[in-house]
């Protein structure tokens, strides 16, 4: 689906594209936007045409890519909300109310403040596509700039890491949430980006030599036992090999100690199909197995990861298998842009209802934050940390830091509780201070009054934990950003 800019500027091509795409109405819809687009845009103007190629390319619906194109035009004062209203819908106007250009930052020395945090989180709450236009449209303006940059784009990427990379990864974004990381450490960090860059090649190469042979033998294996699927090849961003040897102090070559493959097949069951060949015919490393589709991580990503020892004469390090469904596979790599191609609507509308809950979570939790830092940490706390698993009402899943206790898990979930409503760990009453451990079940009664005045348990800003070096690339930073994600690159999907 993928598709290059030059194409992109070819009008016919486009429409055509589009026309492949998407049903009548929804091509309809894309089209009405793009001859909209070529009627009102400027003539060296092509942020509308880069951002529908990279929603196309995540796959995102026509609604999301009608946006695209329309967004610069709303922007640049070009057209009207009530003009883009009148040509493509009240779906396509509603996802461009309030949000504002995501190219803007400042200059005073500081990536961000309290108003600006504030901005952002308007801008991308309602819906999911806020996010991802939202997102996207900066990942281009990172992408573009070009080192050396002035301060007002290295506090756009610092704001980025602080904020967009967490909130991206949480709504399943993996692959826009990739790219924003590099993008960041190349504006922050040019010379050590290239520097890695450099170095990682060679290495790389070598392991690019073990995985064609191991796609080709996965791959038969596949089809010698009758299981239709592709496998991939998975490789580290730079930013995530940086940040890991930055972490633990170890070498690169130490890093990059694994070769990784992923195994996507139709179902489910062959999944665990492909999970019993592997195991049958590599021999499992005890302990590295681990099931995310029995139980899956909060932003929805689903996955069996298992990990197996080297294959004498292929290669020397150990091989890393990711095996998940076709469904699974659009959720890890593009969350929420892909949410319109679930067979099942009620499934697509339930993912985007939490993720838009969890949202406005955020928006309540930076109100009463006591500072911009103090909100970030609690962001990447968030995000990144899931060390204990509780099921909550009615089976949902919420992962939680150690220490943490039933105020914090009913702050993370965003549960507001009716004054006088009882709180049960494991079906006995719990004060708001007791302590969790991983598989309790928590459940929140509201009694007989469920109108009633509701219950503050506050934010986290009390919460201790031990946190190692987070996003910012820095060696001098604030003592602030030292606190931000214990284990990030454990928990990137």
């Amino acid at each position: 689906m993928g598709r290059d800019i030059p194409e992109l500027a070819d009008d016919s091509l486009f429409v055509e594209k589009i026309n492949q795409t998407f049903t009548a109405a929804e091509a309809g819809l894309v089209g009405r936007a793009h001859a909209f687009f070529i009627e009102k845009k400027c003539v060296d103007d092509s942020a509308g045409y880069h951002a529908a190629n990279l929603l196309f390319e995540q796959e995102a619906d026509a609604v999301a890519i009608a946006a695209s194109l329309l967004a610069p035009l709303l922007w640049q004062k070009l057209a009207s909300l009530d003009e883009i209203r009148e040509h493509s819908g009240p779906t396509v106007a509603a996802t461009l109310e309030n949000l504002h250009p995501p190219f803007t930052s400042h200059d005073d020395g500081r990536p961000y403040r309290h108003k600006e945090i504030q901005e952002i989180l308007g801008a991308i709450g309602g819906t999911p596509r806020k996010a991802l236009l939202f997102i996207s449209f900066r990942l281009l303006a990172l992408e573009r700039a070009m080192p050396p940059c002035s301060a007002s784009v290295r506090n756009l990427a610092q704001e980025t890491l602080d904020l967009l990379v967490p909130i991206a990864n949480r709504l399943s974004m993996g692959d826009l949430r990739r790219r924003l990381e590099d993008a960041c450490f190349r504006i922050l960090d040019p010379d050590k980006y290239a520097y890695l860059k450099e170095r990682v090649a060679p290495i790389q190469a070598e392991d690019d030599k073990c995985l064609r042979i191991l796609l080709d033998g996965v791959q038969r294996l596949l089809g010698n036992n009758g299981i239709a699927g592709r496998v991939q090849g998975r490789t580290k961003s730079l930013y995530s090999i940086q940040r890991k040897m930055t972490r633990t102090g170890r070498s690169l070559k130490e890093i990059m100690d694994r070769v990784g493959l992923r195994v996507i097949v139709a179902s489910v069951p062959e999944c665990y199909a492909v999970l019993g060949l592997l195991h049958a015919h590599f021999k499992p490393i005890p302990g590295t197995f681990d099931d995310y589709i029995g139980l899956p991580k909060d932003n929805g990503y689903q996955s069996l990861h298992t990990c197996v020892y080297p294959v004498r004469e292929i290669s020397h390090k150990p091989i890393e298998f990711q095996v998940r469904t076709e469904l699974m596979h659009l959720e890890a790599e593009h969350g929420t842009a892909a949410h319109w191609r679930y067979k099942s609507e009620a499934e697509a509308a339930d993912r985007d209802r939490q993720r838009v809950q969890w949202m406005r979570g955020l928006v309540h939790q930076h109100a009463e934050a006591p500072s911009s830092e103090a909100f970030v940490e609690l962001l990447h706390r968030q995000v990144f940390q899931d060390h204990l698993v509780v099921f909550g009402n009615g089976g949902r899943i919420v992962r939680l830091a150690e220490k943490a206790t039933v105020r914090d898990y009913l702050t993370i979930a965003n549960i507001e509780a009716p004054q006088g409503a009882e709180v049960k760990v494991n079906g006995r009453a719990a004060a708001p201070d007791h302590p969790l451990r991983d598989g309790d079940s928590v459940e929140v009664l509201t009694g007989d009054a469920p109108n009633g005045p509701i219950q503050s348990y506050g934010p986290l800003w009390a919460l201790e934990a031990t946190y190692s070096a987070g996003p910012r690339l820095k060696d001098t930073e604030p003592k602030s950003s030292a606190l931000r994600g214990k284990s990030q690159e454990n928990r990137h999907a």
